[in-house]
């Protein structure tokens, strides 16, 4: 169940709920934005066409802790916490974006 906020992951500690599985990541960048770079495993859900419907959906087919992630951190915790309300997992902002993941030595896929 959520706590009602937004929490707030480091690049470090994303990367390593990433190798053990416990997380769906959503990012919310234009699809542009996203082909040219994305964490391996993320799925586009742009915010100019957010779905929070099918977001809820996803929640129930995953089981698994959400992470909203953007180019710098502000469109993606604008999303979670439009989600927030609808989700009974815990609800994570990447923190400085794709621009720390990047900065903290983190690959991104392509495509």
């Amino acid at each position: 169940m959520t706590d009602g906020s937004v929490n707030f992951v480091e690049s470090g500690e994303l990367d390593h709920l990433i190798a053990q599985g416990n997380v769906t990541l959503i990012d919310v960048r234009e699809p542009d934005e996203f082909r040219s770079g994305h964490i391996s495993g993320a799925i586009n859900m742009p915010t100019s066409t957010f779905d929070i419907p099918a977001i809820v959906d996803l929640a129930d087919d995953t089981e698994t802790d959400f992470v909203f992630i953007c180019a710098v951190g502000q469109r993606s915790f604008g999303a979670a916490n439009a989600v927030l309300p609808h989700l009974d997992c815990k609800v994570m902002n990447l923190k400085g974006g794709l621009q720390s993941w990047t900065r903290d030595g983190f690959d991104l896929a392509q495509g």
